[in-house]
């Protein structure tokens, strides 16, 4: 189990960024799709007896993970560490740092490790500015008294490790320097997922189960006679749920390509 009794977030919501507190007129977070609400919400009127729940459940697992592909965010919370190079551009500009996964819900840690993985130094979270967490962006703004005539942080440390980082200052760059620990989400609370993340997971199991529905309905047309009276009929066929596919996939996409905005993953942006 993540440690989070030290940890800095900045306590707005995961969605909509920058929200504080919303009404509960409005219901903006669930508990993640169940079998039953898939039904309900995007199958009603088809026929599921060849699905059983526990099958049902393995649709919505399986289209959990096509939307983490989709989107580049985790619907589940998730803790990373992840290797940050040090780049003295970078580091004079209040240490500025765009880690991979968007958007951060808190930082546990932000430290100096070598390559034995050796902690050198740890950055106090008092001096982590997280407003800028639902971009994926962690600046470090530690006291004004700590900065030299050198504009860099190493001169206030009261650390064995002042060599070292002091030395490291000659180079523009180094490939692995930060380590930092974050937790990444679209909801705060375990379990739970925005209601536009149930959209797309229920649209993206819907899509696969009629998909799979479809091939069962092998028969274009069928025809029976006996007597000189016959009776006869026609159907798509394979192709039977394909206006429905259809119709969840553009919805789908237009959602998709919102969210991505919102949580600033439609493109990737990096320093020169």
């Amino acid at each position: 189990m993540s440690d989070y009794t030290k940890s800095k977030s900045y306590g707005t919501k995961a969605l909509p960024a920058d929200a504080k507190e919303v009404s509960n007129l409005n219901q903006r977070i669930e508990p993640i799709i169940t079998p039953e609400l898939l039904v309900s919400r995007y199958l009603h009127g088809v026929d599921m007896s060849s699905y059983n729940s526990d099958e049902l459940k393995d649709q919505i697992v399986v289209a959990i993970q096509e939307i983490e592909i989709m989107t580049g965010l985790h619907v589940d919370k998730v803790q990373m560490q992840e290797r940050i190079p040090y780049d003295s551009q970078l580091y004079k500009n209040f240490i500025h740092i765009k880690v991979n996964h968007k958007p951060v819900l808190s930082v546990e840690s932000i430290r100096v490790m070598s390559t034995n993985r050796q902690e050198i130094y740890r950055l106090p979270l008092e001096w982590v500015e997280s407003g800028f967490f639902h971009k994926g962006q962690i600046n470090v703004l530690p006291i004004l008294s700590v900065f030299g005539s050198s504009s860099t942080i190493v001169n206030g440390v009261p650390s064995g490790a002042l060599i070292f980082l002091q030395g490291q200052t000659n180079y523009p760059w180094l490939p692995a320097f930060w380590e930092i620990e974050y937790t990444t989400g679209v909801c705060h609370k375990e379990g739970h997922v925005p209601v536009l993340f149930n959209s797309i997971i229920g649209m993206t199991a819907a899509i696969n189960i009629l998909g799979n529905l479809g091939t069962n309905n092998i028969y274009n047309s069928q025809s029976l006679s006996q007597d000189g009276i016959s009776q006869s009929s026609a159907s798509a066929g394979t192709r039977i749920y394909e206006p429905r596919i259809q119709q969840l996939t553009e919805q789908r996409e237009k959602i998709l390509q919102q969210l991505k905005k919102v949580y600033f993953t439609k493109y990737h942006l990096s320093n020169i």
